[in-house]
């Protein structure tokens, strides 16, 4: 087991991470999620507070904050009289994570589907069958197609009657966001999603909230495929700077 007593000094870009003020315990979560994936604290690796709270020059106490988030993603182990550890992370891991976000959206979207208005569905179909129009080279299309990907789930979530199953789903958000630009438009995931959006909607536009959660079950199973594939490359070069 590694003690993580100081930070790189010369950190990959993946891993460089630049402290604006002021930081909110989202923002850290989001770098050492980013540190985690750029392979700069390895499994087994011990996350000092003291230590984190000096490199983001913020106190303990959203750095606390930041592990436990972490630890209840399972990314990292709070033992006591030992503190934070960071936990075996790879592709199974990744994919157990999509496993349990197809579950809990799947349902939700079930639930919502009879409490969400035709105009909010409407301009949702409309945007996304825009966008697939629209050649993806464009300027800002990127982003715009993320932000339809948020408008589609922030929707079943905040239609979603069950609260503790809502709140189960905002709990994976940093990391899904995290992986979300990890993946970017690798391989047309963003124009697969967002056909596979639009087979969530035209049911939820039918009435259809069984074949809805069918098809959001399928729609993040893929990303969770693809999810996968990002991960294994990243993970790649790390493992060959070990076996130098």
């Amino acid at each position: 087991m590694a003690l993580i007593t100081h930070l790189p000094t010369n950190p990959s870009p993946a891993s460089a991470l630049p402290t604006p003020e002021p930081i909110f315990k989202t923002d850290l979560v989001r770098r050492m999620l980013l540190g985690i994936f750029g392979g700069q604290w390895k499994t087994g690796d011990r996350l000092r507070e003291e230590v984190l709270a000096g490199h983001f020059q913020v106190s303990r106490t959203p750095v606390r904050e930041a592990l436990q988030e972490l630890a209840a993603l399972g990314l990292v182990e709070l033992r006591p009289n030992c503190g934070a550890l960071v936990a075996p992370f790879g592709p199974r891991e990744v994919e157990e994570m999509y496993e349990i976000r197809a579950l809990l959206e799947s349902e939700a979207t079930r639930l919502a589907g009879p409490r969400m208005a035709v105009e909010e569905l409407q301009r949702l179909d409309e945007d996304l069958a825009e966008l697939l129009e629209s050649p993806s080279h464009f300027t800002g299309w990127s982003q715009r197609a993320w932000d339809a990907d948020r408008s589609l789930h922030g929707l079943v979530a905040a239609r979603c009657p069950n609260r503790r199953l809502a709140g189960e789903i905002a709990r994976y958000s940093t990391f899904v966001q995290i992986i979300r630009e990890t993946v970017g438009n690798r391989g047309h995931a963003q124009v697969d999603a967002l056909r596979e959006h639009r087979a969530v909607v035209g049911p939820l536009l039918r009435r259809s909230p069984v074949k809805a959660a069918a098809a959001m079950h399928t729609h993040i199973s893929e990303a969770g495929r693809t999810a996968v594939k990002a991960i294994q490359e990243i993970l790649k070069p790390i493992k060959r700077s070990t076996l130098r």
